[in-house]
Formats: structure tokens, sequence, C-alpha cells
């Protein structure tokens, strides 16, 4: 109950029920989309959610951050390709266990020959090797193999912003003329850094402009997500004092909201907890940020990187002025942005994406951190 650490599915699957029709509508029609959402929120669950299982249509799952370079990318993407004819570790086989290798690909090799034959090519080590042509050629053998082998496949490319970090910005002209022309493969991208999101599939001058169908994910409903608590609490007769004021503290954040609840659940289930008071309740909010300072830290590290950066997110955390002249406050504004670490509101006007983030940076010294009172 309230799992925390992976993708949600089947009964833990909380409100995202009413986003769930229109995206599984585009799915079936075969429809590209592209979901933006801040980290954390639930963008794979609901991927996941739609396509697991399903027997309509097959699906891979791309994750950038997995690959360290544009020839990985492609590694990953053809074993996954070369995985829904039959063939496991395909990339492996070719440098270890080649004999084995061709006698298991006698069908796929008499279905779409060349493919394999550039395959096997690609993986020879070559000095005048091309990354970016290996990369395109893994996208034509997962069309080409979805074509023979009579599927449709859905591929999900997770936080698809960061192939700007192991490839030059051609990359998203090179990707767009090839997958548009794709008939047997939809795409579904998925970015947590919004505003790079939105340069590369809504601004015109864009690649992949009109490419695919934008969804914004919004976070969890309060009213439905503490509707569904209040449910699972009265079957273990547990009381929480406040619990729909903590509820909107957390905005709705699906990873955050999970995690509290999770510990005022298992807590109250192993101590016997029936009456969780307001003081308790803070503690239990306390600890669920404290279980985040790793990842809260490496934020913050992010931003040090670049100067005044974490001045100016210290100065919307705590209502204060910045020091920093317009043209400045602009540009590191907008560098915040592609960062994931803010966004804006209106004009002039931004907020600090992450709430634990903006928690942790309005502690002075002089202040009391343990003293969590924001309900009281």
């Amino acid at each position: 109950m309230f799992n925390t650490g992976k993708p949600v599915t089947g009964k833990d699957f909380i409100d995202r029920k009413k986003h769930l029709p229109l995206f599984k509508t585009y799915i079936d029609n075969n429809q590209n989309i592209m979901i933006k959402a801040p980290r954390r929120f639930g963008k794979t669950s609901i991927v996941k959610h739609i396509l697991e299982n399903k027997q309509e249509y097959d699906f891979i799952y791309i994750d950038i951050n997995k690959a360290s370079n544009l020839k990985s990318l492609a590694n990953i993407i053809l074993d996954s390709a070369y995985k829904l004819s039959g063939i496991d570790n395909f990339i492996y086989r070719t440098k270890n266990s080649l004999y084995e290798l061709i006698n298991s690909m006698d069908n796929i090799k008499a279905s779409i020959p060349e493919f394999v034959e550039l395959s096997f090519k690609f993986n020879q080590d070559k000095e005048d090797f091309d990354d970016m042509e290996y990369y395109l050629h893994s996208l034509d053998v997962l069309n080409a193999i979805a074509n023979k082998q009579n599927i449709n496949v859905k591929c999900v490319f997770d936080e698809f912003q960061d192939i700007l970090k192991i490839a030059t910005k051609d990359i998203l002209n090179k990707s767009r003329s090839v997958m548009q022309h794709h008939e047997y493969v939809s795409y579904i991208f998925l970015g947590s850094i919004e505003t790079i999101m939105t340069k590369i599939f809504e601004h015109k001058s864009s690649a992949f402009f009109h490419f695919t169908r934008v969804i914004t994910l919004p976070a969890l409903d309060v009213d439905e997500l503490y509707k569904y608590t209040n449910k699972v609490f009265d079957d273990k007769e547990i009381k929480c004092e406040n619990l729909i004021d903590y509820l909107n503290y957390l905005g709705g954040h699906p990873d955050y909201s999970m995690q509290f609840l999770q510990k005022v659940y298992l807590n109250s289930l192993a101590y016997g907890l029936k009456n969780i008071t307001k003081q308790k309740m803070n503690i239990f909010m306390l600890e669920t940020i404290y279980d985040n300072k790793a990842y809260i830290t490496e934020l913050i590290n992010n931003a040090k990187t670049k100067k005044h950066h974490l001045d100016i997110l210290n100065n919307m955390a705590n209502d204060e002025k910045s020091t920093v002249d317009g043209k400045s406050l602009y540009n590191i504004r907008n560098s915040l942005e592609d960062m994931g670490l803010i966004r804006n509101i209106s004009q002039g006007k931004y907020e600090i994406i992450d709430i634990f983030l903006k928690f942790l940076l309005s502690q002075k010294e002089t202040k009391e951190i343990e003293n969590f009172s924001i309900y009281l």
C-alpha cells in the first residue's frame, strides 16, 4: 500500500485513471505523444500502466539516462528490437557468441537480411564508425522487425531531452526524418525538463513540431487522493489529525505524497497507532523530507555549479529580493528553468518546483529545522 520507488500499477494506481482514456485512445490509434512533467511525477507509471500486459501491441522502454553516448543508445534500441523477434542480448552475441547467434537468427535473417547484415557490420569496431548512422539504423531495424513480425510496437523514450547530452542538436532533425516514415512503430516521449521538452516539441522551428500530441501531466488531485487515503485508513481504523492539510502542502506530488502516506500507514501498523496527532504528523513529514535529502542535495549541488544560481534559489525560497542585475537575473532564471528547478507561473514570477527543495532552502541556521510547524 502506498508503494514508492518503482512505477505504480494495478490497484495502487491512484487518480491517474481520469487521464487514462485520452492517453489510451492516442496510443491505440498509433498517435505519437509527448508527456512532460517534473521529475518523479509518475510519467513512467502512467505509460507502463497502459502498455503492460496488452495483447494489441508490444512495447519497448528506452531510458536515455542509461546511454553514455549515441552508440550505447543504439545498442539499447537494437537489443530491444531484436528481442521482439526472439533474439536476446543481440549486441553481446555479435561479439562473443557469433556462431550461436547466426544459428538462432535463421528466420529473421531470411526476413530482413539487409538489416541483420548491417547490424553485424556496425559491430566490427571499424575506425570509420558513424554513431549517428548506427543510431538511425537501430530505429529502422525496430520498424522492420515490427513489420515482418506483424506486430504493433510502441517505443517509449524516457527523459528524451537528455538525448541532447549525448549527441549534437542535429540528432533531432535526423531522428524526425527517420521516425516519420515508420508505419509499424509509434513513439512516446517522456521528459522532466519541461522547458527543453517544450523547445523540442512545441516551437515552430523545432524538428519535432507537430510530430506528437503534447500532454502536460498534472499533479494528483488532492481531493481524490484524500478520499482514497481515508478509505485505506478507515479500513485499518487509523485516524489522522489534519490529514488534508498535509496533502495540500505536498500539492499532489505523486512520489512525495506516497512516501509520506506510506510512512504514516506503516508506522501506524507497526506500532499500533490509531489516533495520529498533528505533532506526530509533523514528525512524519519532516522524516519524509530528510529521506529525500540526498536527492535535494544533488539538486543544490547542480545549482552550485553555475554562478549565482543557488543565490537566486535561496532568494526565492525566502521571499527575498535579488541583488543581481536585471539582465543577469533573466538569464539565470532561464537557466534554472532548463535545469528543471523553477517554473514560470506568470509574467516575471517564478516558483521553485520541488516543495522539499524550497523547504530546506528556507531553513536558516538560526532556525530549529526539527520543529516542523507549518500547520501549528
